[in-house]
C-alpha cells in the first residue's frame, strides 16, 4: 500500500512556501519486507544520476535497516522517501518500536580498534554497515506511522546528490 502526504503550502512572511518538501510511504509486508523496500528504492531512485555503486550501496542500508526493524521491532513497517522539488533527498525505515536511543547509540558509536573481526559479531554490526555506506549521514528519531498512526522508531539516511561518473 502507497500512502502520499502532499502538505499545504504555508507561505512564510514574504509568501514563499515554508513546507516544499513531500513524504511518500510504502507499508511492508512483514514476510517480505527487506525485498520490497529495495524494489520500492531502486525503482524510485534508479532513473537519477547517481553512480551505479552508490545506489548499490544505499541498496545494502536499505536493507539493513528493514531487516534490523523486522527482527527487533513490533510492526506495521515502513519505507518512506522525502522529496524535495521532486528529487529523493532522504530514505526512512519506519516501525512501531521504541529503539530510537539504543539506534542511535549503534550508529554512532566509534569503530572499535580491533584485530578480530569477530568482535563485531557482538552486535550493531549492520548499523555500522549503514553508519560507513552512508559517511555518517544517518540517525534516527520517534515518528508516527503513516497507515496507523501510531508512535514508532524512525531511521533515516540522506541519499546523496552525486553525478554519474562515465
Amino acid at each position: 500500500m502507497l500512502i502520499e502526504r502532499v502538505p499545504v503550502p504555508d507561505p512564510d512572511e514574504y509568501g514563499r512556501p515554508r513546507n516544499r518538501f513531500r513524504m511518500v510511504a510504502w507499508c511492508l509486508p512483514p514476510g517480505n519486507a527487506a525485498r520490497r523496500a529495495r524494489e520500492v528504492f531502486r525503482d524510485q531512485l534508479v532513473k537519477l544520476p547517481l553512480d551505479p555503486d552508490v545506489l548499490d550501496e544505499l541498496e545494502i542500508v536499505v536493507s539493513e535497516l528493514v531487516t534490523n526493524a523486522t527482527r527487533y521491532a513490533p510492526g506495521p513497517y515502513e519505507f518512506r522517501l522525502l522529496y524535495d522539488h521532486g528529487l529523493p533527498v532522504r530514505a526512512e525505515v519506519v516501525d512501531a518500536g521504541a529503539g530510537t536511543t539504543l539506534i542511535d547509540h549503534l550508529l554512532h558509536r566509534p569503530l572499535p580498534v580491533s584485530e578480530r573481526i569477530d568482535d563485531l559479531e557482538l552486535g550493531g554490526r549492520g548499523l555500522r554497515i549503514v553508519a560507513e555506506l552512508t559517511h555518517g549521514r544517518c540517525g534516527t528519531y520517534w515518528t508516527r506511522l503513516c497507515g496507523t498512526g501510531q508512535l514508532g522508531t524512525g531511521v533515516w539516511f540522506d541519499v546523496p546528490a552525486q553525478q554519474h561518473h562515465s
